[in-house]
């Protein structure tokens, strides 16, 4: 039951994300994307160690608020994690995390005309899906073992993110940092940090008059 209710945010923002597809004036399609990623207890946006490198596969929804602001609703799966490196004692230790998220964000562009630069920003909730961890020793593997929260633990999380983007016809692409929010967690728990460049490309666009 405790995972039917954090997975309810997530299940209502894919029932909502169905009417911005048929909106008027609405624009949508396929995204894609690469990140970097790291945990940290530091502050927001704060990077640590070693980059882990994740994939994004998504599709993208956006409906007008006005003539240069408009809502950005984004299901996807992202790669999250991080790696660490100990020089001296020659060991590296990867942690891949795989999340089903989903950004609200608000997307404001620099003129009137939505074509070119715009700026994002908002909240994502984030559903672990599962994570492996891999321990290597003189660059071999010496352990690898998959994991996914169970009882009390916590698949559900929280993110803030802003971005930096254009658009141009029937392609935008944005560079986007997040990072989580553990401000009213029950545990104390690693910000998940990300940093990735995503593209997409959309079936409608107010350059082609669509």
């Amino acid at each position: 039951m405790k995972h039917l209710y954090r997975s309810l945010p997530l299940s209502l923002a894919l029932l909502l994300s169905a009417p911005f597809a048929m909106a008027q004036g609405s624009r949508n399609g396929p995204k894609l994307g690469l990140d970097i990623a790291t945990q940290t207890l530091g502050q927001f946006l704060a990077w640590s160690g070693q980059p882990k490198v994740g994939p994004i596969v998504g599709w993208s929804f956006e409906a007008a608020v006005t003539d240069q602001i408009s809502l950005l609703i984004e299901p996807m799966y992202i790669g999250k994690g991080s790696v660490t490196v100990v020089p001296q004692l020659k060991t590296r230790s990867s942690i891949a995390l795989n999340y089903l998220e989903m950004p609200l964000m608000l997307k404001v562009s620099t003129s009137p005309d939505v074509q070119g630069l715009f700026l994002t920003g908002g909240l994502m909730y984030g559903y672990l899906l599962h994570g492996k961890i891999k321990n290597f020793q003189d660059g071999q593997l010496v352990s690898s073992y998959d994991f996914s929260p169970t009882g009390t633990q916590h698949r559900g999380q929280w993110s803030a993110g802003v971005g930096l983007g254009h658009e141009t016809g029937h392609w935008m692409w944005e560079l986007r940092g997040q990072s989580s929010l553990t401000t009213f967690d029950e545990l104390v728990r690693s910000h998940n940090v990300v940093y990735s460049l995503q593209v997409a490309w959309r079936f409608n666009s107010p350059a082609l008059g669509n």
